[in-house]
């Protein structure tokens, strides 16, 4: 539980870069109107692109650290169609990130598993309800 709330604020906080980012960026247009930007334009965007893989970064790990926990393997590194390669120019060097189809592949081995843990801790609960209740009966008919 720590960890997702770690996982939501983390979002957050992306996300609200995003949006400010997203609003300079268009302050920055209207503000040179046509005209030659130097760059700047495509500065914001390189900025807002690489923010965008620092979220889908922050999914995979997250993911990723719940299928470990549940013993679900991951998606082959290999398959290009389930991750993309990024370099965010540090000490990490180029990043394996999921792609959507790869995001969507993994939460369902994760939820098929999750699902498969719930049915056999029902069974155990119905098995155990029963025999309770099996005993209480013996013990009402032994004492009558």
């Amino acid at each position: 539980m720590i960890d997702y709330l770690k996982y939501i604020a983390i979002l957050s906080r992306l996300k609200k870069e995003s949006l400010r980012l997203s609003k300079e960026y268009d302050n920055v247009e209207n503000s040179y109107g046509g005209e030659e930007d130097h760059g700047h334009l495509s500065f914001l965007a390189q900025k807002q692109q690489e923010l965008d893989c620092w979220i889908e970064y922050h999914k995979t790990a997250y993911l990723k650290a719940k299928a470990d926990k549940l013993l679900v393997p991951m998606p082959d590194i290999k398959d290009h169609e389930m991750y993309f390669s990024y370099d965010f120019g540090g000490e990490e060097g180029s990043l394996d990130i999921l792609t959507e189809k790869g995001i969507y592949s993994l939460r369902n081995l994760i939820r098929e598993e999750c699902k498969a843990r719930r049915e056999v801790a029902a069974f155990w609960f119905t098995i155990t309800t029963g025999l309770i209740g099996a005993a209480i009966g013996l013990v009402s008919v032994v004492k009558a």
